[in-house]
């Protein structure tokens, strides 16, 4: 017997990458056709620790959601921290975790 993870249909990753864009307040989304993530949303904070730098939030339909600094100049990122909160959560959770994650970054 083979484990096998079932992949959601490329319509639902978009509807549901495009609702934690929205919760997160995104300021955009960037679709890969890769193995590494599917879809990064740029978000309009920073980072305390990569001043000057925008969070990114990547998103893999396998692992879930990582927490990222954008680099520069060509428009790649760093991923920072994995969220740990499953392949698809609410995307309010997700949301909320970042926060999280970037208070604890301040502190």
């Amino acid at each position: 017997m083979r484990a096998h993870i079932a992949i959601p249909s490329e319509s639902t990753c978009q509807r549901y990458v495009i609702a934690v864009a929205a919760s997160a307040f995104a300021e955009s989304v960037i679709w890969f056709d890769g193995p590494a993530f599917d879809a990064v949303l740029v978000l309009g904070n920073e980072i305390p620790q990569h001043s000057g730098h925008r969070a990114v939030l990547a998103w893999n339909h396998y692992f879930g959601w990582a927490l990222g600094v954008e680099d520069t100049p060509d428009a790649s990122f760093t991923v920072v921290e994995c969220l740990g909160i499953g392949r698809m959560p609410d995307p309010e959770l997700c949301a909320d975790r970042v926060v999280e994650l970037i208070a604890q970054a301040s502190s």
